[in-house]
């Protein structure tokens, strides 16, 4: 009997679909929450979903009466209905979901002086750090910078793409690629944006200014410039200047002559997130001092290199910063010095290409422990388990690891796989399971993330030891648990209260850029004066990642 297989976006499960079986009960058989209030008769209409890739049935009778033809035409169907006729790529919307997946909008605050570049009374602004797999966005009051509403969403284009790379090749292989990249993207940020009008009780026509930052692919992407440059060497962007748009040019439903701030990414793969999140969490005074090279020159060079008082105590602490996601971006701070450098983790952290792998929701196991011979598990709102998210499949290897199951080839000892949870205390009615290829994931994960971090190091002279702070942003940064990372490899051995976790720090800096002209100018000089190492052609990068492969 035929198999296919069926891949659930943007919740980031895998399922098996039998023939004759419908897509809703392949989504129920692999633990995704999808929404049918009728039980699957087509009375419903709530598990609409949207065919990216692959052949399904011919729509049914249901289908057509309750869809009708411009959506079947546009690939909407119901899954109650529909049956694959070969592996399949689907689309899940947010409404048609049983339980919201877990989205990180909070970061530590810092305190900034107001100071907007649209200073009308009552007006508003929006702020969104566009991440590859989640968007975070807030709504602001520009002139005290008071949050009013807030709101997270996944990344409509993860169904094109789980990482940067895939997606650049799908804007330069389809036609009008990097254009419906753009409208799906635009058209969620304006569907949070009405949200948190609704919510804060403001007409989306007050919001007069927005602060937008992500990577240089989602940057350009959003502005409408061209990516495919970025897929090969030497990755260069279309630009790396600051950028100020009419929102209405982007397709952002703000208020008339509303204005979106871009700020300037570092290179191909370093991006305006990277900086926000410098911007939010390294000392201020790193914001501010050169070389001594005139601003011009160096910008004419694209050289970027920083120093700052040797006088000054706190900017001469060494200090390693990294945002972990599908793409890793690590900044070091040493001698006054701010380097940086891009790794390709993969999509490992966010439960993708892991067997059970989930995003962040009810039901997804996130801690794990190794005790008394076995395997203790948590999970997100103590639902019965029906995967594993990024946090649990970092804490499963690190107790594997504890337990000697793991050779350190990244090998189980126990065969291919390891069943992590019995069929009776899951929430799919089958074994949940680790296998030696999830641990092969996350080994490339954590060796690519090691590797970019000795690169810094050594290009400063450093040892691990010698950091006296080491600062762990974003999405999933927030729930790893550093024991875990240290135990798996991926960050060094180094006491834990030298951790620090600050959350989405990007989406930190991209408020402070949109309620502060000055803080604006500050990530632009900080831009300047980034020192960049392309890890693509840096020989210490590839001998450092082959040795952190083994455990």
């Amino acid at each position: 009997m035929p198999e296919f297989r069926i891949e659930f976006q943007p919740v980031g499960k895998r399922g098996t679909a039998r023939t004759g079986q419908t897509l809703l009960e392949t989504a129920q058989a692999s633990g995704v929450g999808l929404a049918s209030v009728c039980g699957g008769v087509g009375t419903c209409e709530e598990c609409r979903l949207r065919v990216v890739t692959g052949s399904l049935s011919a729509p049914t009778l249901v289908e057509q009466a309750a869809l009708g033809g411009d959506a079947l035409a546009a690939g909407w169907r119901l899954a109650c209905q529909a049956q694959a006729l070969s592996d399949v790529n689907l689309y899940i919307p947010a409404e048609s979901l049983t339980a919201a997946q877990r989205l990180q909008t909070e970061g530590q605050e810092v305190e900034i002086v107001s100071d907007p570049a649209v200073r009308v009374p009552g007006a508003h602004g929006l702020a969104v750090d566009i991440g590859t797999t989640k968007l975070a966005a807030y709504l602001l009051k520009l002139e005290t910078g008071e949050t009013v509403a807030k709101a997270g969403a996944m990344n409509p284009q993860i169904a094109y793409g789980e990482d940067v790379v895939s997606r650049i090749a799908y804007a330069g292989r389809e036609p009008d690629g990097a254009k419906k990249l753009q409208t799906v993207l635009v058209d969620s940020l304006n569907d949070l944006l009405a949200g948190m009008c609704t919510e804060a009780r403001i007409p989306p026509e007050k919001v007069l200014d927005a602060a937008l930052v992500g990577n240089t692919a989602m940057h350009h992407l959003v502005a409408g410039m061209p990516v495919e440059q970025l897929g090969r060497a030497p990755f260069t962007p279309a630009t790396i200047e600051p950028l100020t748009l009419p929102a209405a040019h982007l397709g952002l439903a703000l208020g008339p002559g509303a204005q979106v701030y871009l700020p300037p990414v570092i290179a191909g793969y370093v991006g305006a997130d990277h900086l926000a999140m410098l911007l939010a969490t390294l000392p201020e005074e790193t914001h501010h001092r050169e070389h001594g090279v005139h601003r011009e020159k160096q910008k004419a060079k694209n050289k970027r290199g920083f120093s700052v008082d040797s006088a000054n105590s706190v900017v001469n602490k060494n200090i390693l910063a990294l945002d972990i996601g599908t793409n890793t971006e690590i900044a070091l701070l040493a001698d006054g010095k701010i380097t940086c450098c891009s790794c390709a983790s993969g999509p490992a952290f966010e439960g993708a290409h892991i067997k059970e792998g989930m995003r962040a929701a009810p039901g997804a196991i996130e801690r794990a422990r190794w005790s008394d011979g076995k395997i203790l598990w948590q999970t997100i709102d103590n639902q019965p388990p029906v995967g594993i998210c990024g946090s649990g499949i970092l804490d499963v290897v690190a107790a594997l690891l504890d337990g000697g199951l793991v050779k350190p080839s990244g090998q189980l000892t126990v065969g291919n796989e390891y069943p992590l949870v019995p069929a009776a205390e899951t929430g799919v009615g089958r074994d949940l399971l680790v296998t030696r290829k999830d641990v092969h994931e996350i080994q490339l994960a954590k060796s690519a993330i090691r590797a970019g971090t000795e690169v810094l190091l050594a290009n400063a002279g450093l040892k691990a030891a010698d950091l006296d702070e080491f600062i762990v942003a974003g999405a999933f940064g927030t729930y790893l648990d550093p024991r875990s990372a240290v135990r798996a490899g991926i960050f060094p051995p180094l006491p834990l209260e030298k951790f620090r976790r600050v959350g989405n720090a990007a989406g930190v800096g991209a408020k402070q850029m949109l309620v502060s002209v000055a803080k604006r100018r500050e990530a632009e000089k900080l831009a300047i004066n980034l020192n960049y190492i392309e890890l693509a052609t840096n020989r210490y990068f590839l001998d450092a990642f082959m040795k952190n492969l083994v455990f």
